[in-house]
């Protein structure tokens, strides 16, 4: 595998069969003894990324599941940098122009009833063309429902306690355990925001 993504090993996958050539990211769940919270957990990241079409949110391709009874999901591969790194080698303009298209797609994501609950520089990659793909939706909801499934706002990710959110980037009703609402989504992109201006996090 290349990375990990919000719930499974990521690997690379080039098409074989001469017709063309295409890379791709393919997500494949490693379920193990949490079983059948984390698979409904993976169906509902697929289907929210089938709801998702915007030009800077990495797109999803296919998705099904192994003869092994395993799902999986097929997405964009984004040759990229994270956000932060890429945004150090811009001036002020570049990087504003940058933070801006990283909100439309943020904005599209909400026009979908869709709140991303874990943005951060990592969860951003930027193509060498300067345009920005949004990924991992992993633990992502339509609004601030909420299902009831293991790692939710209500319960802990791991044995340990971690909640599914990166705390340097997480609103204070995150930290709080309550759900993420759009607002939580705009606290992140504000961090995100001071860390374009000032190379370092508030």
């Amino acid at each position: 595998p290349v990375g990990h993504g919000g719930m499974g090993e990521v690997f690379v996958a080039r098409r074989a069969d001469g017709a063309y050539e295409h890379e791709v990211a393919v997500t494949l769940l490693r379920a193990g003894p949490r079983g059948g919270a984390l698979v409904q957990r993976f169906l509902r990241e697929r289907q929210t990324l089938a709801r998702l079409d915007h030009e800077f949110i990495a797109k999803l391709l296919d998705g099904g599941t192994t003869d092994d009874g395993e799902p999986y999901l097929v997405m964009e591969y984004v040759d990229g940098e994270h956000a932060d790194a890429y945004a150090r080698r811009l001036d002020l303009a570049e990087r504003l122009e940058l933070f801006v298209r990283i909100g439309l797609a943020v904005e599209h994501a909400h026009s979908r009833g869709v709140v991303h609950r874990d943005l951060k520089p990592a969860n951003v990659l930027v193509r060498g063309d300067g345009n920005p793909r949004l990924l991992d939706f992993g633990i992502a909801r339509p609004g601030d429902e909420t299902d009831g499934l293991p790692g939710d706002d209500a319960a802990p990710l791991t044995q340990t306690g971690h909640r599914l959110f990166t705390p340097e980037y997480a609103s204070p009703e995150q930290v709080r355990g309550e759900p993420a609402t759009p607002q939580s989504a705009l606290f992140a992109l504000g961090v995100l925001l001071y860390v374009f201006l000032t190379d370092e996090g508030p």
